[in-house]
C-alpha cells in the first residue's frame, strides 16, 4: 500500500518540477530569443565593417553577409536548444530522484504510525485472547467432572476471577491510553513534590499492598509544575514495575532532588537490569522482553507505555538506565517553579 502510495506520490512531484522546469524554461527562452534578435540587429553594422576589415580585399555582397550572419544566428539556437533540451532532462532525472526520496520522507511518519497500530491492535487482541482462552479451558476441564466438591468449585471460581481481574486492568491501561493520545489539556499548576510521592504512595499501597512496605523513600522537598495525580501515576507505574523485577528480600527505593531547573525522581530496583536489546523497545505499547525481567511476570507491557503518555502529557521527561551495581533507574524530571 504504502509503496504504491510512494510511486504516486513521486510521480505528483515530479509532474510539478517537470511543469515548473517547462514554464522556466519557454520564459527564459523567450527572452533569450528577444535579447538575440536586438543584440543582432543592432551589431550587425559592426559586424559588417569588422568582416570587410578582416577581408581587406572585395566587399563582400549584402546577401553574402545575410547569409552568414543567419548560418550564425541559427546555429547559436540550435545550440541553445540542445542545452535547454539537456537542463530540461537533468531535471527531470535529478527531479524524479528527488521526488521519490521526498515522498519516502513524508510517507515514512503515516507508515510508521499504521505499522504501531497495527502491530499494537494485534498485540492488545492476543493480551485480551490470552485471559479469555484460559478461563474456557479451565471450565471446560471443571465441568467435566462428575462430582467436585464445593472447595474446587470456590478454587474454580477464584481463578476466573483472577483473569476477570487481568481484564479489568488491561482494558482500563487501554482506556487510559486513548485518554492521554486525545487533545485533552491537562491542568498543571505548583505542587510539593512531597504531596506527589505521598499521592504516588497510596497508589502504590491499593496496587501492591503485599509487598508496598519494601519501598524506601529519601525525596528532596521541592516546588515543582505539574499535575499531582498523574506525577502520582507515573511513579506508581514505575515503583510497581520495580517491585515486580526485584528479589523479595530487596527494597525499591524512590528518591527525588533538584538539578538546575528540573526536579527528577528516582525509582531504583535492584533486579537483573534490562538487556540493550530491550531498551530501546522499553516503553513501547505492549512490549514485553523476554528474557529474565519478564519470563515469570505477570502483566501486560502497557504500564511503561502509559507512562510516557502521561509524562509528554505534563510537558515532563522519562528516561531509563541501567545502574552499575546491578538493577535499574527509571527517572521522571519536570520543572520547577
Amino acid at each position: 500500500m504504502f509503496k504504491s502510495a510512494r510511486i504516486k506520490l513521486t510521480i505528483f512531484y515530479l509532474s510539478v518540477i517537470i511543469i515548473m522546469s517547462l514554464f522556466l524554461t519557454l520564459g527564459t527562452r523567450y527572452m533569450a530569443d528577444r535579447a538575440f534578435d536586438s543584440s543582432n540587429l543592432a551589431n550587425r553594422p559592426r559586424l559588417r565593417a569588422l568582416i570587410l576589415r578582416q577581408v581587406g580585399l572585395v566587399a563582400p555582397s549584402q546577401k553574402d553577409i545575410n547569409s552568414l550572419e543567419n548560418q550564425e544566428e541559427q546555429s547559436l539556437r540550435t545550440r541553445l536548444n540542445l542545452d535547454v533540451i539537456y537542463l530540461n532532462l537533468i531535471a527531470v532525472v535529478a527531479g524524479g530522484v528527488a521526488s521519490y526520496w521526498f515522498a519516502g520522507r513524508t510517507l515514512r511518519p503515516i507508515e510508521e504510525a499504521h505499522e504501531s497500530q497495527s502491530r499494537f491492535a494485534s498485540d492488545a487482541s492476543h493480551e485480551l485472547r490470552t485471559p479469555l482462552t484460559a478461563m474456557r479451558t479451565e471450565n471446560e476441564v471443571f465441568l467435566r467432572q462428575k462430582n467436585f466438591s464445593e472447595a474446587e468449585a470456590r478454587d474454580q471460581i477464584v481463578s476466573n476471577l483472577e483473569e476477570i481481574q487481568r481484564l479489568e486492568q488491561l482494558s482500563n491501561n487501554l482506556l487510559a491510553l486513548s485518554k492521554f493520545d486525545g487533545d485533552d489539556e491537562i491542568k498543571l499548576s505548583k505542587i510539593s513534590s512531597t504531596k506527589v510521592v505521598n499521592l504516588a504512595k497510596q497508589q502504590v499501597d491499593k496496587n501492591n499492598p503485599k509487598n508496598s512496605k519494601r519501598l524506601e523513600v529519601k525525596v528532596e522537598d521541592s516546588t515543582i509544575h505539574a499535575n499531582a495525580d498523574n506525577l502520582a501515576q507515573i511513579i506508581s507505574i514505575f515503583v510497581d514495575n520495580a517491585l515486580k523485577y526485584s528479589p523479595k528480600d530487596k527494597p525499591v527505593i524512590l528518591s527525588g532532588n533538584s538539578k538546575d531547573d528540573y526536579y527528577e525522581f528516582h525509582v531504583d530496583d535492584q533486579g537483573p537490569g534490562i538487556s540493550k536489546t530491550d531498551m530501546p523497545h522499553i516503553f513501547e505499547r505492549l512490549y514485553r522482553g523476554d528474557k529474565t525481567r519478564s519470563r515469570t511476570t505477570p502483566g501486560h507491557g502497557l504500564g511503561l507505555s502509559l507512562a510516557k503518555e502521561i509524562a509528554q502529557a505534563n510537558q515532563a521527561g522519562i528516561r531509563v538506565a541501567n545502574l552499575p551495581g546491578g538493577g535499574a533507574r527509571f527517572t521522571l524530571s519536570v520543572s520547577k517553579v
